[in-house]
């Protein structure tokens, strides 16, 4: 399985239940099993309308602890290896990553390193998709399976990506996402740094929340609506060979409202090219298959800084990731292509779209664009 969508049942007094269903057979497609031929008693997913599609990942890339469940929360932890993992000897980098749903804080995800220490983006398990607390802040649904409209994975040796969307009209409907795609392998740079410490792992994540306008068909700014994008590596090592955690403090205007996309110089956060607050265009061609939708691969920066000679030293610019990488099959492609779980196709190659966030504008709560991201729906071994 490369690619599943999954749709909510009714939900059942036991709400707990619920979520430990769901999160079962999220478990399942993961692991590489048709979870839409599962049973699952009437809660959590509706088999009948779910899509599981595409090849599984290699086995052994993932690991998934069995859901715990309790009376309003559930929760399970997926150790995913780095796609490179043996390719030298003694290099085994992991990362953990932890699906939360519960009755006050709805969906989250956390990124922690292979000690289950270290955690992205809040520390606190009890908070919303990126670590706000606030009523309406960054919250990704409730009540468990009566607020979700749906939810979509991408499962692969190298990305894990899940989407999740609330109920609601067009507009009023929130969208959370989430991304953690290995780094291309650099032995001289990952081994090295695996070497100074064992929770380094290059793997870079993604959190992203768009509250109300995500499938609003008329342009709209969001305005007053809550908006955030992150990025970051939640273990790195700095240009001084010291290990650090990742500054992601999504909480403020500075930080979580402009992309990462600063004017300002000595900033040490992370980004992606293309930038979240660009356009991305078709690209026209002549006869009757234009326009062309080009695949633009992500590139990871560890850290977005513009510095000058005189401020070389400032604190604030200091103690950045100076690592840089490849997505490993993760690419941009065209602004309001489509919804989430669209097919595009390259030759034979078929590509499911996540409609990730909103973009073309500096301030990201108040973007028009649907900025839409493409994955390989066949696993790609390496």
């Amino acid at each position: 399985m490369s690619y599943s969508k999954f749709l909510p049942l009714n939900p059942t007094t036991a709400i707990g239940f619920d979520a430990f269903r769901m999160l079962h057979a999220i478990r399942n497609a993961i692991l590489g099993s048709d979870w839409t031929t599962g049973t699952y008693s009437g809660a959590g997913f509706n088999t009948a309308s779910g899509t599981y599609a595409g090849t599984a990942p290699t086995a052994g890339i993932y690991s998934i602890s069995s859901p715990y469940v309790a009376s309003s929360s559930s929760y399970m932890t997926i150790t995913k290896k780095h796609y490179a993992t043996g390719q030298t000897s003694g290099y085994t980098p992991t990362t953990q990553i932890e699906i939360k749903i519960d009755s006050a804080y709805g969906w989250r995800i956390r990124v922690y390193d292979n000690n289950s220490a270290n955690s992205m983006p809040a520390a606190n398990q009890n908070s919303h998709w990126m670590g706000g607390t606030g009523a309406s802040y960054d919250k990704i649904g409730e009540n468990f399976a009566k607020d979700f409209h749906e939810v979509h994975l991408i499962a692969n040796d190298t990305t894990l990506a899940l989407k999740v969307v609330s109920t609601g009209t067009e507009s009023t409907r929130d969208h959370g996402w989430f991304v953690i795609s290995d780094l291309e392998y650099a032995p001289a740079i990952d081994n090295w740094a695996y070497g100074v410490d064992d929770t380094y792992c290059p793997s870079a994540s993604i959190f992203a929340v768009n509250m109300n306008v995500m499938d609003n068909p008329v342009p709209s700014e969001s305005n007053v609506n809550y908006a955030h994008f992150g990025v970051g590596m939640n273990r790195f090592i700095d240009d001084t060979g010291t290990m650090r955690n990742a500054d992601l403090s999504y909480a403020t205007a500075a930080n979580g409202l402009y992309h990462w996309q600063h004017i300002a110089q000595n900033r040490k956060e992370s980004t992606i090219i293309p930038s979240p607050a660009v356009r991305v265009k078709s690209f026209p061609i002549a006869g009757g298959d234009g326009p062309a939708h080009q695949l633009v691969p992500i590139q990871f920066v560890g850290q977005n800084l513009m510095q000058v000679q005189a401020n070389v030293a400032t604190a604030t610019g200091a103690n950045g990731n100076p690592r840089h990488g490849r997505m490993m099959n993760f690419y941009r492609t065209t602004d309001n292509l489509g919804v989430d779980g669209d097919v595009i196709t390259e030759g034979s190659t078929r590509y499911r779209i996540m409609k990730a966030h909103k973009g073309g504008h500096t301030h990201h709560q108040e973007s028009d664009f649907n900025a839409c991201y493409a994955f390989p729906e066949d696993n790609v071994p390496y």
